[in-house]
């Protein structure tokens, strides 16, 4: 994957991360609402240095991860902690619920 791309991408990928809409990130950055949808649209706009910083900046990031094929979403799968979190705690809840209720049952039957 190009330089340009990994940028596309990542661009894509932080501002939703940071749940920023193009409108949003055009806001905080200073940039215009139709460039940042160009940049991210198409390999042909590539911003200036100082571009890049502000958004950036806006999204809370080093300009520099803007740029990394690691951090990449096509290269990094996405791991929600908090979802984890909560689907590991309702399976541990609906198993305890279910060896808690045989239990009493046993014991109650016994």
């Amino acid at each position: 994957m190009g330089l340009r791309e990994t940028f596309r991408e990542n661009l894509k990928f932080y501002r939703k991360q940071a749940g920023l809409t193009q409108e949003k990130l055009s806001e905080l950055s200073g940039c215009n609402q139709n460039y940042i949808a160009e940049i991210e649209r198409s390999s042909s706009k590539f911003p200036k240095p100082e571009t890049i910083d502000a958004i950036a900046k806006a999204l809370n990031i080093r300009s520099s991860d803007l740029f990394l094929e690691k951090g990449c979403p096509r290269n990094v799968i996405n791991f929600d902690s908090e979802k984890f979190t909560k689907e590991i705690i309702a399976e541990l809840s609906e198993k305890l619920r279910s060896d808690m209720f045989e239990y009493f049952k046993k014991k109650i039957n016994y």
